[in-house]
């Protein structure tokens, strides 16, 4: 009998949410003025002409930062400008009906401010240096599909049967089900800023899974049934460490590469390289990325949708003799900014997951009240996977099975895939101190 691992979630997809750097701009309005902060860096700022007007003040949006007026006393900058002197000219009447002209200096006192905002769910964000980055991300996801049995090979594994080690059925099967795998997970991920282009990223999960055979007909027999059977399983299920750098970020270009570890609970230790490059354009950013896994599978050369109860199991794989997978997800993304509070963030991936190749779709919507917390609204949903109409080979284990004199048997055939559909939804809550 081969040994199993059920493989539900391989490649974990980082939530890595984005930054730009600080910009310049001046815009003046009767008291008040916005200017560069001291410690922003010269050379890494673009200029854009997205103005709100509003109540007297500008209200600009730059490379995804928000600059407003008048200044708010809270977590942004208010600054005292210095005192500067300013010549004023008074005309003072003569007695003789003339003017005798007089200057004097008067002392006005203006205020420096900037107000502006670092959107957390950017997709290159990354803590500053000593900062701290968290993203705590509730989901649920599905993946479902039907599918035809095609075939059995019946074999008795009773040491006390005479017909023991030997096939003693084999033929068709007209039998169809669907398989259905939801999970709901609580995953952190954790960032602290070695430099301001450098950070170490670490990250826990905690989910519940489970996996059901369901529908299960005959299209021969429209009075057949059999009962569902589901497999559940929970706990802290992946830990993972890694590095990140933002190694370009202009008044144009942004570019970040990361690499991390990541080790699944009787399933598999992952190594995942991903590097995006996106280019500002007014409000908006545009990128690529690319992203590709390599999985070493620690327990068992099988993995697929399995379920088990009271001794028995029957298993979907996916492939067999196998020691590792590999995947590779390239795409293409955008991130805008709305307002000052909201942005939106979509993603076209195209995949390849080691058996089959997916093109899925994810979009997010943000709101983020303040500087230092952010909510994210997600949703993924696949458009097209080759997995439809594969053929793969399944597994059952039977103890005391009915129709065969014997105590237990070992079924394995061939079934053929139909209607593979993948999709999630979730939310993130990140925090930056």
């Amino acid at each position: 009998m081969k040994k199993c691992t059920l493989a539900l979630a391989v490649v974990a997809a980082l939530p890595i949410v984005a930054a730009n750097a600080y910009e310049s701009n001046v815009v003046k309005s009767d008291d008040y003025y916005t200017t560069q902060p001291a410690y922003a860096k010269s050379g890494s700022y673009k200029q854009t002409n997205t103005t709100r007007k509003n109540g007297g003040y500008n209200n600009t949006i730059q490379n995804n930062f928000y600059y407003g007026q008048p200044a708010q006393v809270s977590s942004y900058d208010v600054v005292p400008r210095q005192q500067q002197p300013v010549q004023r000219v008074v005309y003072a009447p003569r007695y003789d009906d003339s003017y005798e002209v007089k200057e004097r200096k008067v002392t006005t006192k203006t205020y420096s401010s900037q107000e502006r905002k670092y959107f957390l769910a950017h997709p290159f964000f990354q803590p500053m240096k000593g900062r701290f980055g968290s993203v705590t991300d509730f989901a649920y996801a599905q993946n479902n599909f039907k599918f035809d049995l095609l075939n059995a090979s019946v074999l008795d594994l009773d040491p006390a049967s005479p017909t023991y080690n030997t096939i003693i059925d084999e033929g068709a099967v007209d039998l169809s089900a669907k398989a259905e795998t939801t999970q709901f997970l609580v995953k952190e991920d954790f960032s602290i800023g070695l430099t301001d282009t450098l950070a170490v990223i670490g990250m826990v999960q905690y989910d519940k899974t489970k996996v059901t055979f369901k529908d299960w007909a005959s299209a021969s027999n429209p009075s057949f049934s059999l009962a569902s059977d589901s497999y559940s399983s929970s706990g802290l299920n992946l830990f993972g460490i890694g590095l990140q750098s933002r190694f370009v970020d202009n008044d144009e270009w942004i570019a970040m590469i990361s690499g991390y570890f990541q080790h699944q609970k009787d399933t598999a230790n992952t190594f995942i390289g991903e590097l995006k490059a996106g280019y500002k354009v007014d409000r908006t950013t545009i990128y690529g990325l690319l992203r590709a896994g390599y999985s070493d599978l620690t327990k068992g050369d099988i993995y697929g949708s399995y379920v088990e109860k009271d001794g028995d199991y029957i298993m979907l794989a996916y492939r067999t003799d196998v020691d590792d997978i590999i995947q590779v997800e390239g795409g293409l993304g955008f991130f805008s900014v709305l307002n000052k509070y909201f942005t939106l963030n979509g993603e076209l991936i195209y995949g390849h997951y080691d058996w089959h190749d997916q093109l899925n779709i994810k979009g997010a919507f943000g709101w983020q009240p303040g500087d230092m917390f952010a909510l994210n609204l997600y949703g993924m949903a696949s458009l097209y996977d080759s997995a439809s109409d594969k053929t793969k080979q399944y597994f059952n284990y039977d103890l005391n099975p009915d129709g065969y004199a014997t105590s237990v048997v070992y079924t394995t055939g061939d079934y053929k895939i139909k209607d593979y559909n993948e999709w999630k939804i979730g939310v993130q809550a990140i925090l930056y101190f």
